[in-house]
């Protein structure tokens, strides 16, 4: 299971919140026949173990003295003249693994090949003839191929042009929600490549969210397949991968359970522009070459409907493994992520830090309380320069006019009607 961090919280009434507990590959026998003096014998056919067919013209003379004289002439099969043939070369892109070896024949074999005109990025084997690299350069490239045998014969060929198209892009922009649903791929926000098959998959590894249970990925078409099976109230997250000759690109996927337990309490949040989206990932970009922080959007709000004037609340989460959450900020007393708001202060190594969340009050009577999400995280990794990455977030709330009920993991889950969210934050680079 990846690695995730497990923070527990329990606030009570007006002084609300704890900053210490809040935190973030044979031969063949022959028999000679009698010669007779008087008998000359010719064209006889001999087979020697050379790959090159021989046919021997031998005469044989006997004289009166019994000495024998014997004249052979050896006929050799000129070799096929050399040839080279291109055909069509396949396209290549820009970043993309690039193979082609061109068909040689005729001459004779210990071939050197060289070529001009070959794309930036793609050389040619001398021995063998075949092109390979990546391609740095979109274009059209006039390509000649240039071939000695081992007899100094030399060819030259001029090829059909190679074309080496825009490295694998995906238009993030284009996709009209934070991510991608159910019949929607993410081969219809591709472009360029080489037009060789695309696979997808979903990695696991840092910042790729949750794949939520009975959902897989089509990794011909990069459709979801299957229905979601999962309990718990909210929208998972995961990245999905497409892969071409050794270029990725990534898009987020979603798939939501909107249904709540019965006893579960009113959840609302507010965020990206929305007002009651909960149901909606929180979608921002970030800046690949600064610190990471999610502040303060998104506001959430937990009503139970009636709490008691003493009214007390908990809440568990965990988070997927990302680049926030992670590098200085888990010196910091507040560690990297949280639920209760963030004020400035200077005397804060990071200049800021957590208070209490707040609780609801209506009527004179408590019915809930209020809270952020917030996290933070260092300069993300070189491979996160160009592709987004998700933050999975599962909480679970608890509500009671007893502190104790609130108070623990095993008493938040116990306690609060089943109250929980699963809650997506996607982030893209800035373009």
């Amino acid at each position: 299971m990846r690695g995730r961090q497990w923070v527990i919280l329990a606030s009570l009434a007006l002084a609300c919140g704890n900053d210490e507990d809040v935190g973030g590959s044979g031969e063949t026998p022959t028999s000679k026949p009698t010669t007779d003096s008087t008998t000359t014998t010719g064209m006889t056919p001999t087979t020697s173990a050379s790959d090159t067919d021989t046919l021997t013209d031998s005469v044989t003379q006997t004289t009166s003295d019994d000495t024998t004289t014997t004249n052979t002439t050896s006929m050799t099969t000129p070799a096929d003249p050399l040839m080279l043939e291109c055909g069509s070369p396949p396209d290549g892109a820009v970043a993309a693994d690039y193979e082609f070896e061109p068909t040689v024949s005729g001459g004779n074999p210990g071939y050197v090949f060289t070529a001009d005109g070959l794309p930036d990025g793609v050389t040619i084997d001398p021995s063998s003839g075949k092109l390979s690299g990546e391609p740095t350069t979109a274009g059209v490239y006039e390509v000649a191929i240039h071939v000695v045998d081992d007899d100094d014969t030399k060819l030259d060929v001029k090829c059909e042009p190679f074309t080496i198209n825009d490295q694998l892009h995906v238009d993030l922009d284009a996709i009209p929600g934070p991510c991608l649903l159910e019949g929607e791929s993410i081969l219809q926000y591709v472009t360029g490549g080489d037009n060789s098959p695309i696979v997808c998959a979903t990695p696991k590894g840092v910042g790729d969210g949750d794949l939520p249970a009975g959902i897989t990925i089509d990794p011909d078409s990069c459709e979801i397949v299957g229905a979601i099976e999962e309990t718990r109230f909210g929208t998972w997250a995961w990245i999905v991968r497409a892969r071409q000759s050794g270029v990725d690109v990534f898009a987020p996927y979603c798939a939501t359970q909107p249904i709540q337990t019965p006893d579960a309490y009113d959840i609302k949040a507010d965020h990206s522009g929305g007002m009651n989206n909960q149901l909606e990932p929180l979608e921002a970009t970030y800046d690949p070459n600064a610190p990471l922080k999610i502040d303060p959007d998104p506001k959430f709000t937990i009503d139970k409907g009636s709490c008691g004037q003493s009214c007390f609340f908990g809440f568990f989460y965990k988070v997927s493994t990302s680049p926030l959450g992670v590098g200085a900020c888990l010196m910091d007393k507040d560690k990297c992520t949280g639920m209760c708001p963030l004020i400035d202060d200077a005397n804060e190594p990071d200049g800021d830090r957590q208070i209490g969340c707040s609780l609801v009050p209506q009527m004179g009577m408590k019915t809930g309380f209020a809270h952020e999400l917030w996290s933070k995280g260092d300069t993300p990794a070189a491979e996160f320069a160009d592709r987004p990455f998700v933050q999975q977030w599962s909480i679970d709330y608890c509500l009671s006019s007893a502190q104790s009920d609130c108070s623990t993991k095993d008493g938040i889950v116990a306690n609060g009607g089943g109250t929980n969210l699963e809650f997506a934050v996607i982030l893209r680079p800035q373009p």
